[in-house]
């Protein structure tokens, strides 16, 4: 008699851990992501496989009940049971689509990228179940915490109700503990991120979040999108809850000064559209800033094309010391090369020049025959050679 009683203690406790812990299913919603997540919270109590089976009828309520009643002598096992109730729930769309006879489905219905996206956003929602985001209770960062569960639920797309359904496998410990006794008092994702703030979160993080926010600027190489991002953590830090009228007042105060008129002068109402602005402001004056650099620099390398274009040519302007010696070196040349009474002239004014400083001497005479020094044209002998 010991054993059946055991058995009935067993079950009833089996039920009462279903109650308080499990989603139950009813025929509705998504069959698959509620099988996930069953499956994976057998695994969070450690639920034997006999147990998991002995479960069944516990998991399930309305319409899925019945189902499980007509079917209870073809389910074996649990496997047999995933099989058969996958079957029966995860193809409803499927099946109504087969149903309409071909020539009277219209081309619209079945878009290209439809399929594709709704395959990557079951493979999200089958992960997010499978692996979820755990929060243990105040040895966790709470902020954090909804912060990545968050991403997560964007990406599967989830809307709040469906958060809030879901949200009892991402909680461990204390944070069960917790949900579990409150529970019954939450009826919307808002109304859990700031209960479970209040409830996790630390005052000293909240208080050092206000004093951030309070002087926070965005820096000189922080992008819009980078300072709007740290801006709405820090709002979240301080309240959850905080209107976006409020975060979009902080966006203002703390932007650059010169996106700050911009944006005043465009005055966008929500956050998401002060976002929106700043980003295309952002994007133009970079892309100004930008072919001003490039003007520049353009400029720059004509004046040096043009500089080296002029720099062979003596002009009195731009070369005035360079070509005065360069016009010695070829008044020497001529004194040295060429005869005649005119050019002697400029012979004897370099000549001059190299010896102002000097005593004068014999050196100073200089043959108008032969243009070499020392000596005067009638002494030259030059011309008994010729």
């Amino acid at each position: 008699m010991n054993h059946p009683l055991s058995a009935i203690n067993e079950i009833t406790l089996m039920e009462n851990l279903i109650d308080t812990k499990f989603i139950k299913y009813s025929g509705k919603g998504d069959a698959k992501a509620w099988l996930l997540q069953t499956m994976n919270q057998f695994k969070q109590y450690g639920l034997r496989r006999l147990e998991q089976f002995q479960a069944i009828p516990f998991l399930l309520e309305d319409t899925a009940y019945s189902w499980y009643t007509q079917n209870k002598q073809l389910i074996i096992n649990f496997e047999r049971f995933a099989n058969l109730f996958l079957k029966q729930y995860s193809s409803t769309s499927s099946t109504i689509q087969n149903n309409i006879p071909v020539e009277t489905v219209a081309p619209s219905i079945i878009a290209p990228n439809f399929l594709p996206t709704s395959h990557l956003q079951q493979t999200i929602v089958d992960e997010i179940i499978k692996k979820p985001t755990y929060f243990r209770g105040s040895k966790d960062d709470v902020h954090d915490w909804l912060g990545k569960l968050e991403q997560r639920f964007k990406m599967a797309k989830w809307n709040d109700e469906e958060k809030l359904q879901y949200i009892s496998i991402h909680l461990q410990d204390d944070a069960y503990r917790w949900w579990t006794q409150t529970s019954t008092t939450i009826k919307s994702w808002s109304l859990f991120t700031e209960a479970v703030t209040k409830a996790f979160g630390s005052t000293e993080v909240q208080e050092l979040a206000f004093e951030q926010l309070k002087w926070y600027k965005q820096t000189v190489n922080q992008s819009i999108t980078q300072y709007y991002d740290k801006i709405i953590e820090l709002c979240k830090k301080v309240d959850p809850a905080m209107p976006d009228s409020l975060k979009l007042k902080y966006l203002m105060a703390g932007v650059k000064e010169s996106l700050k008129l911009h944006i005043a002068l465009y005055d966008p109402q929500t956050i998401e559209t002060f976002l929106s602005y700043a980003r295309k402001l952002e994007d133009t004056l970079s892309f100004t800033k930008t072919d001003y650099i490039i003007h520049q620099y353009n400029e720059s390398q004509d004046v040096h094309t043009f500089q080296q274009s002029l720099s062979p040519i003596a002009t009195p302007e731009g070369q005035h010391e360079h070509n005065e010696y360069k016009n010695v070196q070829y008044s020497q040349q001529e004194l040295l090369d060429t005869k005649g009474e005119n050019n002697s002239r400029y012979k004897n004014s370099f000549y001059s020049s190299q010896s102002r400083n000097s005593t004068p001497n014999k050196s100073s005479r200089i043959c108008y025959t032969c243009g070499t020094p020392g000596h005067y044209s009638r002494d030259c002998t030059r011309h008994h050679f010729e």
